[in-house]
């Protein structure tokens, strides 16, 4: 791609107009940060071609957390409005004020980690209206099952309980004036199918290697011990210690309990330590720590969430592989070709 001549605005209009099917007789807030204002600023522009209602709230960059609440007076303005884009170096889409605007019947669409490729490819790249149907067939198998077995050849083997688990979180972009899209909440560009698996109940081994959401890539492995839900030791090198220094300075146990079973299925993503596109990619999975009660309907309320991403997982829902080693072989599965499948 030649950054000299990109276009973040293809990615922003395809936010507004696509995404969010933004209409002239809403009001429309952005919220952004000191790092990522450049992205705020192109998204109010493509929603002013639109509404004349646009306003954009500037916070401070902060954390190296996922999921941290904004101040009181931006979870306020968000209520306020119809249509609020986040737009921030760190996700505020696992954090309160988030899902209480979406509860308040606002749409909200969460673009975290934003740089010029994400505007210029990844959005504008995004097959979100084809695998609309793959996203909900594998939401709907992951809701029906009790129990789910993950494993890899790296040595990742772990148990998940589904037992009353249902998704309610329909991650494939789109987030419109629509009762389908009653939760009120989308991340483009990411489209997965995930779902909060019984909390206080996931035992086994999670080896981790392609992606941590505060750490960006991978040089080597993190080994992730789980017992009655939570993380009970981190294993590796100075990534594992970073990982173990990340979790401690939170101060909240809730950290270190599984929140998420997440299966990406864009093919059209690349790993870029981006999380927001890493943890979309066709042939990864995730598992999520932390908060779950946000956007996931579980019950974990916790100032903070982190995906932990793998590759080539298998992935059997009650004894029957809906995945096999990255690819996906549930009965009438379609084979999913992209730009940059491995």
């Amino acid at each position: 791609m030649n950054f000299l001549s990109i276009d973040i605005q293809k990615g922003a209009e395809r936010l507004v107009r696509e995404c969010a099917g933004v209409t002239s007789d809403e009001q429309v807030l952005v919220v952004t940060d000191t790092a990522s204002i450049k992205y705020g600023n192109a998204i109010m522009a493509s929603a002013s071609c639109i509404t004349p209602q646009v306003s954009m709230c500037v916070i401070r960059t902060y954390g190296r957390l996922h999921g941290q609440n904004p101040p009181a007076s931006v979870g306020a303005a968000m209520k306020a409005a119809d249509v609020v884009f986040l737009v921030t170096e760190w996700s505020l889409a696992h954090c309160q004020a988030r899902m209480e605007a979406s509860r308040s019947g606002v749409r909200v669409l969460s673009t975290a980690q934003p740089d010029d490729e994400l505007f210029a490819r990844t959005i504008p790249e995004a097959p979100f209206k084809e695998m609309k149907e793959v996203v909900q067939t594998v939401n709907r198998l992951l809701t029906e099952s009790d129990e789910a077995h993950i494993t890899t050849k790296k040595g990742t083997d772990l148990w998940l309980d589904l037992r009353g688990c249902r998704n309610v979180d329909l991650e494939h972009g789109y987030c419109l004036k629509s009762p389908e899209y009653r939760e009120g909440f989308a991340g483009p560009p990411v489209i997965e199918a995930n779902v909060a698996p019984v909390e206080y109940k996931a035992h086994g081994k999670l080896v981790v290697d392609a992606c941590q959401a505060a750490l960006g890539i991978l040089e080597n492995e993190i080994t992730l011990i789980i017992e009655e839900g939570k993380i009970v030791a981190v294993q590796g090198g100075n990534e594992a210690m970073q990982m173990e220094e990340i979790l401690e300075r939170m101060g909240d146990p809730g950290i270190y309990y599984v929140a998420e079973l997440g299966i990406g299925l864009n093919p059209r993503a690349r790993l870029r330590g981006r999380f927001y596109e890493d943890e979309s990619i066709y042939g990864t999975a995730h598992i999520g720590i932390g908060n779950n009660a946000s956007t996931m309907g579980g019950n974990l309320q916790v100032n903070g969430h982190l995906d932990n991403i793998f590759w080539r997982p298998t992935i059997e829902l009650d004894g029957e592989t809906i995945m096999s080693e990255g690819r996906l072989v549930y009965p009438g599965a379609p084979e999913i070709r992209g730009f940059y499948i491995k």
